[in-house]
């Protein structure tokens, strides 16, 4: 571990010796390339003595595996601006990542510390996602079921919460989902709030009656508990997918370029305020959907590439918009068109990652029931306005299957459908895109049209998971009189995996790609 630090400390050196002199160029960043391997060499050597971690010194690995690529990230760019310098002096561009770099390896530091002293400290809710929590909160409801009806007297809540964390657990619950609601869909809100709120009632009611209810009405009262918890997971899911169509629609559409442009040009200041608050919106968005992303996904380098391109971005918040504003000088300007540069590549990056993460039926069934409603509300909208955006949320769809590990998954009929999908999708946008007045009965045919291929191509992936998971579903469920809540646990955002606990069978009104066509 000495060594450790001790080539630690030299990056430092370098990085803060080249600040101060003013000698950050090619062979400067060369030699802190070749230190930095260096310490990372000896870092992949130490690995292998911490592979038994506690949940606090993973935490650590965690934020160690994010400072390594945040400065790859960081020296990519470096080397980039060093190339350009040979016409413009790129300062403030250049300290943005150097400081990026220092902030990361002060980071390293103090993560290395922790690992070195081994802590075994307590359960920490705070450092727990929204998924880990549940499976805290499950893991207690699953104890309050199988307590006796002999003990039940002498048993309190409080030797079977965790010490209250039972209790807490659920407030961080409700705090993950309500951070979310703050920035989902305005339809999503209000029943947000609604299922937050029903989690809570029936979490006190749980908590009240526990001491005096017998060990049967206390199992109703959590199972009424466990179904509550149920529903909130499932809509939270179908909501992020929803959010997801809208907050990838809008960086498609909506990119940084209108809002350098205007800032540039300042031919229409009344129209900045609202594109700088739809980036800054956007921005919160994409946020929440990476949090809950790394909640989801279970493999660590996919955890990695999401806290990075967040890191990113977060960075980038507080010098985008500034940049854009100063463009008076050549240097100004290529300072603003490399971050805008850096910009969307992390949103490339970003997008890509996590439709590696999202289940593809599940993403299909979301956009099947955007396309349902907008069929069965065609008379009251207009063609030019929510139509066309939920025409072009197709390019979400689009932009899922461009990704050669989810084409992979498409059967040979599969692969023919997704053709048609792609076909009849262009006519759909084109027709709305027309100048022209076009019929809304011809219109509404090619949204028909549209729905209808994609839900078969839905039902060809649904029938060859069922196919590669048969063996598995067939072990999922041994008794046909257990539970109601003792089917296989689904997440419909992120792609099934083994999950530790169950979700009701009936439950086709929560899973939209559970409903027959």
């Amino acid at each position: 571990m000495e060594k450790l630090f001790e080539q630690l400390c030299i990056c430092t050196e370098l990085i803060e010796a080249g600040v101060a002199s003013h000698t950050c160029n090619i062979a400067w960043l060369n030699k802190f390339c070749a230190t930095f391997h260096k310490f990372a060499s000896e870092f992949k050597i130490y690995l292998p003595c911490k592979t038994d971690l506690t949940r606090y010194n993973k935490i650590q690995m965690e934020t160690i595996y994010l400072c390594f690529t945040q400065v790859l990230t960081c020296i990519t760019n470096l080397e980039r601006i060093m190339h350009t310098e040979r016409n413009f002096e790129l300062f403030a561009t250049r300290n943005h990542f150097i400081n990026r770099i220092n902030w990361c390896l002060r980071l390293l530091h103090a993560s290395l510390s922790q690992l070195s002293e081994d802590a075994q400290l307590d359960l920490n809710l705070d450092d727990l996602s929204f998924v880990e929590l549940l499976d805290v909160v499950l893991d207690k409801l699953e104890t309050f079921n199988e307590i006796v009806p002999e003990l039940q007297h002498s048993v309190s809540i409080r030797s079977l919460d965790l010490d209250g964390q039972f209790h807490d657990a659920i407030n961080h619950i409700i705090r993950h989902a309500l951070a979310f609601a703050n920035v989902a869909l305005e339809a999503d809100k209000k029943a947000l709030n609604s299922l937050c709120q029903r989690v809570l009632d029936e979490s006190s009611q749980f908590e009240h009656n526990f001491e005096q209810h017998s060990a049967e009405e206390r199992k109703l009262e959590s199972l009424a508990l466990q179904r509550c918890i149920y529903c909130l997971e499932t809509y939270l899911n179908e909501a992020l997918l929803r959010l997801v169509f809208a907050s990838l629609l809008d960086v498609e559409e909506m990119s940084v370029k209108k809002l350098k442009t205007a800032l540039e040009t300042k031919e229409n200041t009344t129209l900045v305020p609202q594109l700088i608050a739809e980036l800054d919106l956007n921005m919160d968005r994409i946020q929440q959907i990476g949090v809950f992303a790394i909640a989801f996904s279970q493999e660590a380098k996919t955890k990695t590439i999401v806290r990075s391109c967040l890191a990113s971005l977060e960075a980038l918040d507080s010098v985008l918009v500034p940049a854009f504003q100063l463009q008076t000088t050549p240097s100004a300007v290529q300072h603003a068109d490399l971050l805008e540069q850096h910009f969307n590549e992390e949103l490339m990056t970003f997008r890509n990652i996590i439709h590696e993460i999202i289940d593809s039926q599940a993403l299909i069934s979301n956009y099947l029931d955007l396309l349902a409603d907008s069929i069965q509300n065609a008379e009251q909208l207009y063609p030019s306005g929510e139509l066309l955006q939920i025409a072009r949320m197709g390019n979400v769809i689009l932009q899922h299957f461009q990704l050669e590990e989810n084409f992979q998954i498409l059967s040979i009929d599969g692969i023919r459908l997704y053709q048609d999908f792609l076909l009849i999708l262009g006519e759909c946008q084109a027709v709305l895109e027309l100048g022209t007045s076009v019929d809304l009965k011809r219109i509404v045919k090619r949204f028909k049209i549209l729905y209808s291929i994609l839900a078969k191509l839905r039902e060809d992936l649904w029938k060859n998971a069922n196919q590669v998971n048969a063996s598995l579903n067939d072990k999922s469920i041994t008794n046909p009189n257990q539970s109601i809540y003792c089917s296989k646990r689904q997440i419909s955002f992120a792609k099934q995996r083994s999950r530790k606990y169950y979700k009701l069978i009936n439950n086709r009104s929560l899973l939209p790609f559970h409903r027959n066509i």
